[in-house]
């Protein structure tokens, strides 16, 4: 009998030791990042899974990408571009599943899925929009984008009011100095402005304007509305990338991948809060309208 429970001891720990790791670099946590890696960790049930906040700092970024590094994890899964290059660069000949992110160079070592839809998409297909109010971070991710919305801006006569920020504690501030006129708030795919979203929609709601997301997290805590692609899909196609790997395909041979199925996802109750859209004017872009 003791001879039989060592050898259960035994294998369960050969398993335990042989069981793959993969680790998830959140570089902030927000809602947006938390639908992502429930749709990972869905895909990828059996595998240990680590998940690794960075605060929005490159720092702990860099810090936790080394000690992945260290711990012998199998496949990094970064979230967002610049994590997802920083990881390349860091780690050339291991594996990396790059999560809703933009990957600037080909590698034998990396693949991932993409979601970035250009803002100018999105407002495209709401003509009403004249007079933007857009807050947004001094991530390099953003800079493009923004000169695209500038360029977007100049050639339909939509007037834009841009604001930077560089940390949380100037979000109050920037949001309040929105002129009067302004017709909507307007946020991207920005990590630092989105975990601070539920305080451009308390000042959205004060104006009855809507504030336009581009990210369906950013809806469930306090958007009006958003034109994106659902998260946790992200996730599963990013997990089910990983699997094919853990199973021994090379990354080379899992094609990148972007994502660009459109959804409206609405706030029910804050749609009610604005007198510019309603749901009905959504309906009629002819995209699956999601209320939250």
């Amino acid at each position: 009998m003791f001879i039989r429970l060592i050898t259960i001891i035994l294998i369960s720990t050969q398993a335990f030791a042989s069981e793959p790791k993969i680790g998830i670099l959140v570089p902030l946590e927000h809602a947006a990042m938390q639908q992502i890696t429930s749709g990972i960790k869905e895909t990828l049930i059996g595998t240990n899974v680590i998940v690794q906040n960075a605060q929005a700092d490159s720092n702990i970024q860099l810090s936790l990408i080394k000690q992945m590094n260290d711990q012998n994890i199998d496949i990094i899964m970064p979230i967002g571009s610049s994590a997802c290059q920083m990881t390349i660069a860091h780690r050339p000949h291991k594996y990396t599943v790059c999560v809703a992110a933009i990957m600037d160079k080909e590698t034998d070592y990396a693949t991932g899925v993409n979601d970035e839809i250009p803002i100018t998409a999105s407002i495209a297909k709401l003509p009403k929009l004249r007079k933007i109010a857009v807050i947004y971070s001094a991530s390099e991710k953003i800079t493009p984008e923004i000169e695209e919305l500038k360029k977007y801006a100049k050639e339909h006569g939509v007037l834009l009011h841009l604001s930077m920020i560089q940390t949380l504690i100037d979000l109050p501030s920037a949001v309040k100095m929105a002129p009067d006129y302004t017709e909507a708030f307007l946020i991207l795919k920005d990590h630092l402005v989105v975990s601070g979203v539920n305080v451009i929609a308390a000042e959205a709601i004060k104006r009855m304007i809507p504030l336009i997301a581009s990210d369906e997290g950013s809806v469930m805590n306090g958007a009006t509305m958003a034109i994106g692609v659902k998260e946790k899909d992200i996730g599963i196609k990013a997990g089910e990338m990983a699997n094919a790997i853990l199973r021994g395909a090379s990354p080379k041979d899992v094609p990148y991948q972007t994502i660009d199925a459109l959804t409206i996802f609405v706030n029910k109750q804050n749609m009610l809060k604005q007198n510019l859209f309603s749901i009905d004017d959504l309906k009629k872009i002819g995209l699956p309208v999601v209320e939250l």
